[in-house]
């Protein structure tokens, strides 16, 4: 188990003060950087990893071949079927897993999955994680609430973890006004209902969502019951923290300390700036169990923008949801999470739900058969029926525009259902 507050290990202090110096280097210096650690990840899954080793080998690529970043496509990917089909031989010769920590994704893909980190990687995760928060605000004496999380990824004196998962928002708030936290770390599906309730006696400093695509819908919530931005974070169990969010707002930065994240097209090329792709993630640091050009399942559009922060991290633009989120129509066409949300606005282009956030608590977009789309409904505190026949009058004419023959229907429901985790899933597509 890892001992708590790493901030006061030595360790901690100096990778914090890393991470510190380095967010000021030119983007030039940090792929350089981050070159260098890869090749280092690279020749040691070569070596001590059996599973990496027959698929380099498959290919005929050793490491003296990975020159520049962009070689790292000579590599292939690596999926979460082949981690569970290649456990344990996807974890280093000569590693004590009883020695490492042990992680488990929530499993919403299917099945969970078990990774192991040596402890100089688990640290290395919660600096990072210390690192994003502290650069937003987060002040050591605050009081920090982590809504999904174990106590495995303290980091703060006062850090409260609690797992609330599908518990009534009743008892969720009773607990928030009872600390009445400066920092709520939550996953999107909690702080919608959350801010669609009566949250008289809660007043955090910050929030930050995690573990789930951040809408426009829920940062309207957030601004309209808080009063304050929320800052969204990117990561995962395997990998750890990937990004993150400033006070600017200008998109997600990428921490190139600690990964190299490519985004793919169906042909399995580099996406250009602006446009969405797969992310295929390399972490740079843990010796345990290595993660090679591994297949998050998640869609991102990177940027090609800067940060008006200063920081050279390089920016993600959005993440935009699961692999899964996507929508395959009758002519075979692909619809992205980005298209089918673009539905809630007005025709000038402005969100529907900006403007009118507690006239929704919940939506959930299921697509039954290829040209069968059913919008749920969960009725806000300020119901206007009037947003609802502007919605399904985009959905409707949007299809039209582009060519589809979809049947759109909408559903008033009482309540979307979250899964045990807490999350309650925007997209669902029952053809997948």
């Amino acid at each position: 188990m890892l001992t708590e507050h790493l901030l006061t290990g030595t360790l901690g202090t100096t990778y914090l003060l890393l991470l510190k110096k380095n967010q000021w280097k030119t983007l030039h210096e940090l792929k350089n950087i981050q070159l260098k650690r890869l090749k280092a990840i690279v020749r040691y899954a070569y070596t001590y990893v059996p599973y990496y080793h027959r698929l380099f080998k498959s290919v005929k690529f050793k490491p003296e071949h990975l020159r520049s970043l962009e070689d790292l496509q000579k590599i292939p990917i690596t999926t979460k079927m082949d981690v569970q089909r290649n456990f344990p031989s996807i974890i280093a010769q000569g590693v004590d897993t009883s020695k490492c920590i042990e992680y488990f994704t929530s499993g919403s893909t299917g099945i969970p999955q078990k990774t192991y980190k040596d402890l100089a990687a688990a640290s290395r995760d919660t600096i990072l994680k210390a690192y994003a928060f502290l650069q937003c605000g987060v002040k050591l004496t605050d009081t920090f609430v982590n809504t999904a999380r174990t106590r495995r990824s303290m980091f703060l004196p006062s850090q409260i973890s609690v797992h609330f998962g599908q518990k009534d928002i009743n008892l969720i708030i009773d607990y928030l006004r009872q600390i009445n936290p400066d920092v709520i770390y939550s996953n999107p599906s909690i702080l919608e209902d959350l801010c669609s309730s009566d949250t008289s006696g809660i007043n955090p400093r910050l929030v930050f969502s995690q573990a789930q695509t951040l809408t426009e819908h829920c940062r309207s919530l957030v601004r309209s019951d808080f009063g304050i931005e929320i800052n969204d974070t990117y990561g995962s169990t395997e990998l750890g923290r990937l990004a993150f969010e400033c006070n600017e707002h200008s998109g997600l930065h990428v921490l190139t300390d600690a990964s190299v994240l490519e985004f793919i097209d169906d042909s399995g090329e580099w996406v250009a700036p602006k446009e969405t792709g797969e992310i295929i993630a390399t972490g740079l640091y843990n010796h345990a169990m290595p993660m090679i050009r591994y297949n998050l399942g998640d869609l991102g559009t990177p940027s090609d923008e800067q940060c008006s922060c200063g920081r050279k991290w390089p920016l993600i633009s959005s993440i935009e949801g699961r692999v899964h989120d996507i929508f395959i129509m009758p002519s075979g066409r692909q619809l992205y999470p980005r298209f089918l949300f673009s539905f809630f606005r007005d025709e000038r282009g402005g969100s529907l739900l900006k403007e009118n956030p507690f006239s929704i608590s919940q939506f959930q977009l299921v697509q039954k058969k290829k040209n069968v789309i059913t919008l749920r409904i969960v009725k806000g505190r300020k119901f206007n029926k009037k947003i609802l026949s502007t919605i399904a009058h985009n959905f409707e004419t949007g299809f039209a525009k582009i060519g589809e023959n979809v049947y759109f229907d909408l559903e008033i429901v009482k309540q979307i259902t979250n899964e045990e985790s807490g999350k309650r899933k925007k997209i669902i597509s029952l053809l997948r």
